[in-house]
């Protein structure tokens, strides 16, 4: 056979043809896995480097389809805490109308008290701002207490009566309070105002009764002088007789308080006089 009709055998050891012929160029440092059939449509999977992959659909090789995925991140220090307040709320007032207290005189009978209230939030904060409150507990640390004040609706008190002649009513609550309205304004000059406290103070007290006895102090009569024997002073009968009784509170009250609504103001303020 003529040289042109033979064909030449390649060499014992020549390289192969490349595999780029067939595949196409593939990135250096790939890893190629080959698989499927030919015959059964079975496409091959080539790995890339780097996290791509490639997936081979017959003769063609395309990039797998991805869905992009939107996700909002809300910036900022959200913190959930307890916050303590306290409300304080102003004394309020209870007025008593008396016929027995001159018209236009305002008495305070007893002292009011502020009440005070504790409240816990729990408060919901983000970005330094509160987004939610919430009251979670209450308590009433003092309760509030109103103020008491007699206000006078009487007429001008006319004194028809001496001093004498009064201490021969005396015996009764109202007998009692009428010697000392006579009294205390010949003796001190004190006004219906005066009075007025006066009566305030030994209602509180004794409720004008002569033979009043407190079994925890020992106080004694109208004023509840404590000792009673204090009152012998004025008298040794100060354990039956008002008028003694009365000439000696007033005289307790001219010292130590110089009024009977000073007298009264103190009372209030501590719970004696």
């Amino acid at each position: 056979m003529s040289s042109r009709g033979r064909r030449r055998a390649p060499a014992r050891h020549a390289s192969p043809k490349s595999l780029s012929r067939f595949l196409g160029p593939i990135a250096v440092g790939a890893v190629l896995v080959l698989g499927g059939s030919a015959a059964t449509g079975t496409p091959a999977v080539v790995g890339s480097q780097s996290g791509n992959s490639l997936v081979a659909s017959g003769s063609q090789t395309k990039a797998p389809s991805t869905k992009s995925t939107h996700v909002k991140v809300v910036t900022g220090v959200r913190s959930i805490r307890n916050v303590t307040t306290v409300k304080h709320f102003k004394v309020s007032s209870t007025i008593i109308h008396s016929a027995s207290v001159e018209r236009g005189t305002k008495i305070l009978r007893s002292k009011g008290v502020r009440g005070t209230v504790r409240y816990v939030y729990q408060v919901k904060v983000l970005k330094g701002k509160t987004i939610a409150r919430t009251l979670v507990a209450k308590k009433i640390v003092t309760k509030a207490k109103p103020a008491v004040y007699i206000v006078g609706t009487g007429k001008p008190a006319k004194l028809n009566i001496d001093a004498k002649a009064a201490a021969d009513n005396t015996g009764t609550a109202k007998g009692n309070m009428q010697f000392a309205q006579v009294y205390i304004a010949d003796k001190y000059n004190w006004n219906q105002t005066q009075f007025g406290c006066l009566v305030s103070l030994w209602n509180r007290e004794s409720h004008w009764n002569h033979a009043a006895r407190n079994r925890n102090s020992g106080a004694y009569g109208i004023p509840q002088a404590m000792p009673g024997s204090k009152m012998s002073q004025f008298g040794a009968d100060w354990q039956t007789n008002p008028v003694t009784q009365i000439k000696w509170g007033a005289n307790y009250i001219s010292r130590r308080y110089s009024t009977p609504c000073g007298a009264l103001e103190h009372s209030n303020s501590t719970g004696w006089y």
